[in-house]
């Protein structure tokens, strides 16, 4: 799932006005409502919290070898509180999901993230039921 599918019900429709002849024109720098935004510092918090969370150990080793972005860039943002850029934000989307989205925005985790978290760990925990089976049909047949 990408990160575009997992934020378009999120993000608000561009707001429009109309011109003297009525034909309608975008505003520039301006949405029709207000997304929940969260200020830096906060998100920054959240964000490392996600990450030790999920690994306690060489936390940034093995962020970077998740999602290719910079050790030392995610050392930034666990010991300095920066906040994660556009294009590292949508990395970590993409590689944790829903539960990441839950996680640093827990304003909206009790509408469409948390739908789409329980989803996708449905979907993990019915993959690793399936290798399970494999495994177990495999030992009933006397493979090693």
């Amino acid at each position: 799932m990408s990160a575009a599918s997992l934020t378009s019900n999120f993000l608000p429709a561009p707001s429009s006005m109309h011109t003297a002849s009525g034909k309608t024109m975008g505003k520039s720098g301006q949405a029709s409502a207000k997304v929940g935004q969260v200020d830096g510092r906060t998100l920054a918090e959240r964000v490392s919290a996600f990450l030790r969370t999920q690994h306690p150990l060489k936390t940034a080793q093995c962020v970077e070898a998740e999602t290719n972005i910079s050790a030392n860039t995610v050392r930034k943002w666990l010991e300095q509180g920066n906040s994660p850029s556009g294009s590292a934000y949508d990395a970590l989307v993409c590689r944790y999901g829903a539960d990441f989205l839950c996680a640093v925005h827990p304003e909206h985790a009790s509408a469409w993230f948390a739908a789409v978290a329980r989803q996708q760990r449905q979907a993990r925990l019915e993959r690793r039921a399936a290798d399970l089976r494999r495994e177990l049909a495999e030992l009933q047949e006397g493979r090693p």
